[in-house]
């Protein structure tokens, strides 16, 4: 770090131990036990910016984020590097959109940065503090999917990952005296706010980036929550965001309480009592979201629409129920239209019209249709082992036809049957991994496809690598007792582990003196008989002996006893 750098370490329970920030291009490590730990990591580190800064970063740092006191209209600058000395061009810093320049402090967006190593910042005006914020998340990337809740005489509520599913740390919510910083309040919906979360597109690990966005939201910009009231990323998968209530078991989150008034969340300033805000992962200004994405927002705000009353088409006087502000607009509106911001990106933006459409075909539409879902939304194996999911077909308004089932994103070397391939109730899924499959997790799509109906649902295939062939010796008996000049037979059985295939050599040590041994066969591949020769002259007593097998690099022993009598 430059001289007079600020250097600030905050570590949530459990404790994480060895992030570590050196020099400008520094090292440092994050502890491989503790990063499996769902909780985050977290390192700032602080300077006085005139023109340029470049910043180490942290072993295991999976995001990043930069903000900077006071300068709202700066304009700053980053550009990341894996080596400590080329770096990538220079992107233009977003702005986390629901807390841009409050309380004094301008806040940019969260950016992932896993294996980058050094980040230098440009700023257009000299900053009096800049702040690099770094965190370290190696959590699961998704955990448990809610089933489908079905109301009668309201659009079906589409699967909704809980809190506990992508890893949120409830412990966030509250401070070091155990009070909860933002405690839930609820009133009547009466409109829905769509925003971006202004970070990378094709993101990697968006489980991961959703943790670290509630983390930067709760702690560093001090909420004591995720400011969204739901998120999805754009393989279509719905997430929980603001926490309402605790939910009974099998209860889909419906960011409501038992009245079905909607939690006030911190999405859009002087809006958040009675909207619902609904943040797409990623940026899309000059994209536009994925049609997974956009399917899932389209079912997502027709429940919430039809949960509440809301014309999709409609634009109506929103009243604040707290502070009274009132204003007209669309009831599925962007971020732009209540504040001064790029929010939901332009391109995206200019879709709404459509999206409106969309929504409003959804709740008028009568004809059969159904939703697919899989059952566990993720399975961990180890390869060359098979995974089984339960995929169930949810029949809506009469339908009755068969769907046939396909899955796409496979690892290599893995295969998929569904049994049976078509259903109108129940199939189920069989992937097999080969022991060459590559160790990683893997976002699978599965599709159900009937005339031109086509709905999809989000699965997980995460394959571990397999333990290296081995084998295992034992022996029959392990204890003889024979009169001097006899001889002693054991059997020496050698067990394949993990698909060990090779021969072993045998020997045995500690014999008494004037005594031999002989293996029948050796090399061995299963068993091997162990004679020892007695002399008769040899003076009585026990002697343990030790049967040892060796195939390369590998060794593996046996002790066996052996008594003169």
């Amino acid at each position: 770090l430059a001289r007079g750098a600020r250097v600030g370490f905050v570590v949530r329970r459990p404790l994480l131990v060895g992030l570590l920030l050196v020099g400008v291009t520094g090292v440092g490590s994050l502890d491989s036990t503790a990063a499996r730990s769902p909780t985050t990591g977290v390192l700032q580190a602080s300077v006085s910016l005139r023109g340029a800064h470049t910043f180490g970063v942290a072993l295991g740092t999976t995001h990043i984020a930069l903000h900077w006191r006071g300068r709202p209209g700066a304009r700053v600058s980053y550009a990341l590097s894996r080596d400590g000395r080329h770096f990538g061009r220079a992107r233009a810093v977003q702005l986390d959109e629901p807390a841009a320049g409050r309380g004094g402090e301008t806040y940019g967006a969260l950016i992932v940065a896993t294996r980058v190593r050094s980040v230098r910042v440009v700023s257009d005006r000299s900053l009096s503090r800049l702040t690099l914020l770094q965190l370290a998340d190696h959590g699961s990337q998704i955990g448990r999917v809610a089933r489908v809740r079905l109301t009668a005489g309201v659009f079906p509520q589409p699967v909704v990952i809980a809190r506990s599913g992508w890893g949120a740390d409830e412990s966030l919510r509250f401070d070091a005296s155990g009070k909860e910083v933002w405690p839930a309040a609820f009133y009547p919906v009466q409109k829905v706010i769509v925003h971006h979360t202004a970070t990378q597109n094709n993101d990697p690990d968006p489980a991961s980036t959703l943790r670290s966005i509630y983390y930067y939201h709760a702690i560093t910009q001090a909420w004591g929550d995720i400011g969204y009231n739901f998120l999805i990323d754009e393989s279509g998968r719905i997430y929980e965001g603001r926490h309402s209530r605790f939910y009974a078991a099998g209860e889909s989150p419906t960011g409501a309480d038992l009245n079905g008034n909607g939690v006030t969340a911190a999405h859009a300033q002087g809006y958040n009592s009675g909207t619902v805000g609904i943040a797409l992962l990623g940026t899309l200004t000059n994209q536009d979201a994925t049609p997974a994405a956009r399917s899932a927002l389209e079912q997502l705000i027709a429940w919430v629409d039809s949960s509440h009353g809301i014309d999709p088409q409609g634009a109506s006087l929103y009243t604040n129920p707290v502070s009274g502000l009132q204003a007209t607009f669309a009831n599925i509106g962007g971020h732009r239209d209540v504040g001064a911001t790029e929010c939901p990106g332009g391109t995206f933006y200019a879709t709404l019209p459509t999206l409106r459409s969309q929504v409003a075909a959804l709740l008028s539409s009568t004809a059969p249709d159904f939703a697919l879902a899989a059952s566990p939304s993720s399975q961990a194996v180890l390869q060359g082992q098979p995974a089984t999911y339960s995929v169930t077909v949810t029949p809506s308004s009469g339908f009755t036809s068969q769907v046939s089932l396909s899955i796409s994103g496979l690892p290599t070397g893995a295969t998929a049957s569904f049994t049976p391939t078509a259903t109108a109730s129940t199939s189920t899924l069989q992937i097999t991994t080969a022991t060459t499959t590559p160790a990683a997790s893997y976002p699978l799509t599965i599709t159900g496809t009937s005339g031109s109906l086509t709905h999809t649902t989000p699965a997980t295939l995460v394959v571990s690598p397999l333990a290296p062939p081995d084998f295992t010796l034992a022996a029959t008996p392990t204890s003889l007792i024979v009169s001097r000049g006899q001889t002693a037979t054991y059997a020496i059985t050698l067990a394949a582990v993990n698909g060990f295939t090779g021969s072993v050599n045998l020997t045995v040590t500690g014999l008494p003196s004037k005594t031999s041994a002989t293996f029948t066969p050796n090399p061995a591949s299963t068993t091997s008989k162990l004679v020892i020769t007695t002399n008769r002259r040899r003076p009585t007593g026990t002697f343990p002996l030790l049967a040892t097998g060796k195939s390369g690099a590998l060794t593996q022993t046996v002790p066996i006893t052996l008594t003169l009598s």
